[in-house]
């Protein structure tokens, strides 16, 4: 299956020249708000997902997220929902109201959401998921991703590949691991991460709560 895997967590020159072989950037309307002049270069040929970063203690507003988006944001590139991190029902709320205003966001599915989403959009991003613990992230995705979804998923701030192996639905991911923040970090060099990001090859391996929902 291919999955693509965006570069997340760009917000200096030198992190986008790095990161420049991937042709796909999750960019955070936080981290960028004052959208400095050196990205524009790094737009080029380059599919782009803006996300607001309410992940920040910081994080834009819903009213300067809208105002971003009208200035910075180019046609051919997808944004997100503004969202409330673990209040679904806040988030849902955005997503009306952004589409009440004409705005056309990808949607996120925060734990305890509307999951019928997963049937009736295109493109679902699944949030919350950084948060919890390997066991708990597994089971909540088994349930989550069964055979009836059709939508496109995005995990949110995941990469590696067994995330993506089981599931079908889950075509994109994103990470910052690649930022040589800390020792981890730094285990691989920047070219070394820049590898295991882009377009990535990785078979699909049911798990047994897959086999069971398909019969195998």
């Amino acid at each position: 299956m291919r999955r693509i895997i965006y570069v997340a967590g760009v917000n200096r020159k030198h992190l986008a020249e790095a990161a420049s072989v991937c042709p796909y950037w999750l960019l955070s309307a936080t981290l960028l708000r004052k959208y400095p002049s050196w990205i524009e270069p790094y737009m080029r040929r380059r599919a782009v997902i803006w996300d607001p970063g309410t992940f920040s203690d910081d994080c834009i507003s819903y009213q300067s997220y809208r105002s971003y988006i009208d200035r910075h944001v180019k046609s051919r590139h997808v944004f997100m929902q503004y969202d409330e991190i673990g209040d679904h029902e806040v988030t849902s709320w955005y997503l009306k109201d952004m589409r009440r205003r004409g705005y056309n966001p990808v949607p996120i599915l925060q734990p305890g959401g509307d999951e019928s989403m997963l049937m009736n959009e295109p493109v679902v991003f699944i949030g919350g998921l950084v948060r919890m613990n390997e066991e708990d992230r597994m089971r909540y995705l088994d349930r989550l991703l069964g055979p009836e979804v059709t939508a496109k998923v995005h995990l949110l701030g995941m990469m590696r590949p067994e995330w993506f192996a089981p599931y079908l639905p889950a075509t994109q991911g994103d990470s910052t691991t690649w930022i040589p923040r800390g020792e981890w970090n730094r285990r691989k060099t920047v070219t070394e991460w820049m590898k295991e990001y882009g377009e990535q090859w990785v078979p699909y391996q049911p798990n047994k709560a897959t086999q069971l929902a398909l019969n195998f």
